[in-house]
């Protein structure tokens, strides 16, 4: 039976504490710069479909049903981030994990 051991010299547990709070910290700005864009913004249907998990035909289903507000500007569909954040904590479906 191998066992892996790990041997930290001169650190007291304060700056090792801070070394690990550091690096996650930039590990966390790294992801919140690949999360979705803002709330004020407008998002295609693609992003739509892909921040929420789900296909194309249903985006477009929820769409008809007025589940989701769209936007037509020019020849393409857009919809608001903050609304589809909004439709998603009002909504009156059940999700279950």
């Amino acid at each position: 039976m191998s066992q892996n051991l790990i041997q930290l010299h001169n650190t007291d547990p304060v700056s090792f504490k801070n070394e690990i709070v550091s690096e996650i910290s930039k590990k966390i700005d790294a992801l919140e710069k690949r999360l979705p864009i803002p709330n004020s913004e407008w998002i295609s249907r693609k992003q739509a479909a892909d921040l929420l998990g789900v296909s194309l035909v249903t985006i477009s289903d929820w769409t008809k049903k007025d589940i989701l507000k769209a936007y037509r500007i020019g020849n393409r569909v857009r919809f608001k981030m903050n609304e589809i954040e909004d439709a998603l904590n009002s909504s009156r479906y059940e999700f279950v994990n």
